[in-house]
């Protein structure tokens, strides 16, 4: 009687049993797959906390104050290491800021390297670079792959001045000069925006390659029968259908640029500092932590600030596809 009477409850409010128990079972297996996706996601979370956030909250803590490693003692600082990393007057000050102008020139290459590999993207698929535009392809991807310190020891070389002939680099001796490419400031800046140029063009030929390869036909078809000749047809149809793949280059190169570290430490051997090489010069060599959390929370701010920049100014220019 009872059994009767709740199924009769139950179908008056439009369940039924057997929809009661339907119900059930699609909660367990709602349920299970929750569990399953959650344990899926654990490890990148549990990474992420470890060696992003926990950082950042130390860095945080330590840009504010002075800790002792031997001695494990912390004093609050307050602002102390901001104000003495923006004042020129002081050495650690004219340091970072000099760090931060040699950071600024190496951005010289972003632009460049974006125009390089869209110049070789556009060589590649062309109809006369058909039949080798995989191996095309190939060689100047190459560096792309290659490990930072292997590409930065192969560009020193290539670079190299010595006080003899004989220990000249590969420029010095095939064009027959003497540049003090990795001794003087002005040459190495120069030299290292060279290299970073040749190296990311590649990444950014790939990315434009694919995406001139999923334009539609169609609409070089119809541009041709009004006329339009190629330079036309590249302004006009091409160009703008890249412009989702340029905002993406210049989001990533320019953070990159930004966090260059194998330039100064490999590379230039020292000799010109980017702010990263500053962070770990003053951080780990001379034990300033204070001062050196300063310096990646100023670098993580700029960096952020531009990015945000970049994506506001992006409505104007990039094309919603």
């Amino acid at each position: 009687m009872s059994t009767f009477v709740n199924e009769l409850e139950l179908s008056q409010v439009g369940f039924s049993p057997k929809q009661k128990r339907k119900k059930k079972k699609a909660n367990k297996l709602l349920k299970s797959e929750r569990r399953t996706a959650f344990l899926f996601i654990l490890p990148p979370v549990i990474s992420f906390c470890i060696f992003t956030v926990i950082p950042l909250l130390v860095a945080l803590v330590l840009a504010f104050g002075d800790f002792n490693i031997h001695t494990f003692t912390y004093t609050l600082r307050g602002f102390d290491h901001f104000l003495d990393l923006l004042n020129p007057n002081s050495i650690n000050g004219y340091n970072f800021l000099t760090s931060c102008l040699t950071t600024v020139c190496f951005i010289i290459e972003v632009p460049i390297a974006i125009f390089l590999g869209l110049l070789c993207a556009t060589l590649a698929n062309s109809k006369g670079c058909k039949k080798t535009n995989t191996l095309f392809r190939i060689l100047l991807y190459l560096p792309t792959v290659c490990s930072a310190v292997a590409a930065n020891i192969i560009w020193r070389v290539i670079f190299l001045y010595g006080p003899t002939p004989n220990s000249q680099g590969v420029i010095n001796s095939v064009f027959d000069i003497a540049v003090k490419w990795t001794k003087e400031r002005v040459p190495l800046t120069i030299a290292v925006i060279i290299k970073n140029s040749i190296n990311g063009m590649g990444s950014a030929m790939i990315l434009y390659y694919a995406s001139m390869c999923n334009i539609s036909k169609e609409y070089y078809e119809a541009a041709e029968m009004d006329g339009a000749n190629g330079v036309q047809r590249f302004a006009h149809i091409t160009f703008p259908m890249l412009t989702p793949v340029t905002f993406y280059l210049l989001i990533m190169r320019m953070s990159g640029a930004l966090q260059s570290y194998a330039d100064s430490a490999v590379f230039a051997n020292g000799d010109i500092s980017t702010v990263v090489y500053f962070i770990r010069n003053y951080g780990i060599d001379k034990n300033n932590y204070g001062l050196a959390s300063a310096a990646a929370i100023l670098l993580g701010i700029v960096i952020m600030s531009i990015t945000v920049v970049q994506f506001r100014l992006s409505n104007k220019w990039v094309l919603d596809l």
